[in-house]
């Protein structure tokens, strides 16, 4: 098993949960900050799909080079690998909270991201997907018309690439002529929500209005994309 490990850090890929578990043992400034995350980081780029938990319970604040380095180094980096969920494990009260509010902030550009407690805890939050099935009723004759506009529009590929999509795809049922189904699986609750802000979101609101008739919408929880 690859793993780094330092008085300062450890950083370990558990293949049973799909986790890249860095643990921060105290405060880490210049190499000792810059190794490590570099080692997760790789292990983010060779294991396809894996989650990124960092416990921050001990210790997490850097120096402004640092910082500057991960935010534009390490996260744009980070963001080309498969990962698609980030958690921070914190204590209920913490000393670092400014510091780790500017870092889920950042990581949020691209990660769905999450806290919790403990490492169980954070399992329980990155495991549960968000299901999302919609089925919209077109008016007669008008079901092509409506996902060529939404194709050309680019949709379908800017909602794919949101932080915490898992999955975004049209289908035809075969019981009618005239609706067109959407299947949504997203890391969160907070990702969805923050898709009905964004600009394609609004583009295919307009096409609904001009196209749909009614919707129908259902959401699950489910363990697996």
């Amino acid at each position: 098993m690859r793993e780094f490990d330092t008085e300062v850090c450890n950083v370990r890929y558990i293949e049973e949960d799909n986790v890249v578990l860095l643990t921060w043992k105290r405060f880490a400034c210049g190499d000792d900050y810059r190794r490590p995350t570099t080692f997760a980081w790789e292990l983010l780029k060779e294991k396809a799909g894996s989650r990124f938990v960092v416990d921050a319970r001990n210790g997490f604040e850097d120096e402004k080079e640092d910082a500057e380095w991960g935010f534009s180094v390490l996260l744009p980096g980070m963001a080309q690998t498969t990962c698609k969920m980030v958690c921070f494990i914190m204590n209920e009260v913490n000393e670092i909270e400014e510091e780790m509010d500017m870092w889920t902030k950042e990581f949020g550009r691209y990660f769905a991201v999450a806290k919790a407690t403990d490492y169980k805890n954070a399992l329980e939050r990155i495991n549960r997907l968000l299901l999302v099935n919609a089925r919209y009723h077109i008016r007669s004759g008008k079901r092509e018309e409506f996902y060529s506009k939404i194709e050309e529009q680019g949709i379908m590929k800017a909602s794919r690439g949101e932080p915490g999509n898992y999955k975004y795809d049209y289908y035809l049922p075969k019981n009618s002529y005239d609706d067109l189904c959407l299947m949504e699986i997203w890391t969160n609750e907070q990702t969805q929500k923050l898709h009905g802000l964004t600009e394609h979101y609004q583009k295919l609101t307009a096409l609904k209005q001009e196209y749909v008739e009614t919707v129908e919408i259902q959401k699950y929880w489910i363990t697996e994309a």
